[in-house]
């Protein structure tokens, strides 16, 4: 098993390949990045996706983990700090979810300018290596804090059942 923890968004891949226009996309051929809806992480295949592409995959179908959408990037109203908030509770998602019986409920500002992941669990986790790789990502302190709320509530919230 490969403990090492590896979070990517579709922009880190956008930006590698920022000198040029063109992108390689998983069946070897090359497109315009405007054309690009995606990034496909799987080692088989790692590339671009074209819609053509993940229609013919049925990345969206298969709900596949290795899928990486492509930000919109339609100006809105938010703000840099919903967008950075909105951005620190994305990559904190992508790194927590093979975690089962957790669930990440919001992010907060902390004094010192780092980040504070609340979240609620139904088991004891250690999230430390998941930390390490955060902060490195990010360039920010990060913590997380368990809310601790009765396992009742939380499995409900985590798994949207009443237990019993």
């Amino acid at each position: 098993m490969n403990n090492q923890l590896t979070v990517i968004d579709y922009d880190t891949y956008e930006r590698r390949h920022s000198s040029a226009h063109s992108r390689q996309c998983i069946d070897g051929t090359i497109t315009g990045s405007g054309r690009c809806v995606a990034f496909c992480e799987y080692e088989q295949h790692p590339g671009f996706l074209t819609e053509e592409l993940r229609a013919d995959h049925n990345c969206l179908e298969k709900s596949c983990i290795y899928y990486l959408q492509k930000n919109n990037r339609v100006r809105s109203n938010r703000s840099d700090k919903d967008l950075e908030h909105d951005h620190i509770m994305e990559v904190s998602r992508r790194a927590t979810s093979d975690m089962e019986g957790v669930r990440l409920m919001r992010a907060g500002r902390d004094a010192d300018g780092g980040w504070t992941i609340y979240y609620i669990s139904i088991a004891d986790y250690v999230f430390d290596s998941i930390v390490c790789h955060l902060e490195e990502m990010t360039g920010s302190s990060i913590r997380f804090s368990n809310l601790e709320y009765r396992f009742e509530i939380a499995a409900e919230l985590i798994f949207g059942v009443k237990a019993a």
